[in-house]
């Protein structure tokens, strides 16, 4: 088994954060375009049905798509400028980052989108929705 269960929690219990943070990052013009290029080309590569790179290459042969994918974006977070991470990083902890605006944004648009319907007397399903 590659993965301790340790390891397992940690990773997701550390997703979470680092996905808003590679996103935040990603729409940040201080990252340089050459960290933002290599990240997708990454992420393609690990993603790719067609092409199993991983499995041409020594060492990350015995890897797979998450481990993979989690070492192509710690890579994409510690090559970004450290005070653009830790600004970041505490928007992120304050709910004020552009992943959490970006949300926001969708959900209003969601809504709006599910009002106009129900004006026009379309029935739209309600979702059910847990309150943590």
């Amino acid at each position: 088994m590659l993965f301790s269960l340790g390891l397992l929690r940690r990773i997701a219990r550390e997703l979470p954060r680092y996905g808003k943070l590679t996103y935040c990052l990603y729409r940040d013009p201080r990252v340089p375009q050459r960290n933002k290029v290599a990240l997708a080309a990454a992420m393609a590569l690990i993603l790719n049905p067609v092409v199993d790179v991983p499995l041409r290459l020594p060492v990350f042969g015995e890897m797979d798509a998450v481990a993979l994918t989690v070492l192509a974006v710690r890579l994409f977070v510690e090559k970004a400028p450290k005070d653009v991470v830790a600004e970041h990083q505490e928007r992120i902890a304050l709910g004020t980052s552009v992943f959490d605006q970006d949300l926001r944004r969708s959900r209003e648009g969601l809504r709006g989108r599910l009002n106009e319907l129900r004006e026009r007397g379309l029935t739209v399903a309600r979702s059910r929705r847990r309150t943590v």
